[in-house]
């Protein structure tokens, strides 16, 4: 009698188990850790940061037009990294509506009238003229540093009048291969 007992409680323990779903992957909390940090969404997220530190900088200076130049390398070379970067700041900043940001057309055009290239250093005589050239107060410019552990990326706002530094910012990325890549094509 006892065994049968035994044996009707293992029985039903069996089939409560049985009707039981178990999942053998990763959790929620565990894929987000370990994602590939990637994404549209991570990028904007660096971006977000980076913009609203600069942005804030500016109010204080009366700034309301801006050009935002590609981002260089170490060598002074536009990678399609900084080609990104550039647009995804110019993205942030025209949502944030307190600054009116010049067309990527019209600072090509500009660059190449006056002889001059995406850069993170204008002479104040640079800035000046291409200041003239597009009607704005303030010039955004980008460092991107493969520092071997990860990727830093520096915004500076430059003031065209006085040529001070009116913000500045950096971020980390994650130096995955994909942002390698991107950092090494041009």
């Amino acid at each position: 009698m006892k065994t049968r007992i035994q044996c009707t409680v293992f029985l039903t323990a069996l089939l409560t188990l049985a009707a039981c779903e178990v999942q053998l992957g990763p959790s929620e909390y565990w894929r987000n850790i370990f994602r590939t940090q990637t994404d549209s969404t991570y990028y904007q997220g660096k971006t977000q940061s980076m913009v609203r530190k600069v942005v804030g900088a500016a109010a204080e200076y009366e700034i309301n037009k801006v050009a935002v130049m590609d981002f260089v390398d170490e060598e002074g070379k536009t990678p399609i990294m900084g080609e990104y970067m550039a647009s995804r700041v110019v993205e942030e900043m025209a949502k944030d509506k307190r600054l009116r940001v010049a067309q990527h057309g019209e600072i090509r055009e500009a660059l190449s009238r006056l002889g001059l290239k995406a850069s993170n250093h204008y002479s104040k005589m640079e800035a000046k003229k291409l200041g003239d050239a597009l009607g704005i107060q303030a010039l955004i410019t980008g460092r991107i540093v493969d520092i071997g552990t990860n990727i830093d990326i520096q915004m500076t706002m430059l003031d065209i009048v006085t040529g001070e530094v009116i913000g500045s910012s950096t971020e980390s990325l994650n130096r995955t291969k994909f942002a390698v890549e991107m950092l090494r094509h041009y």
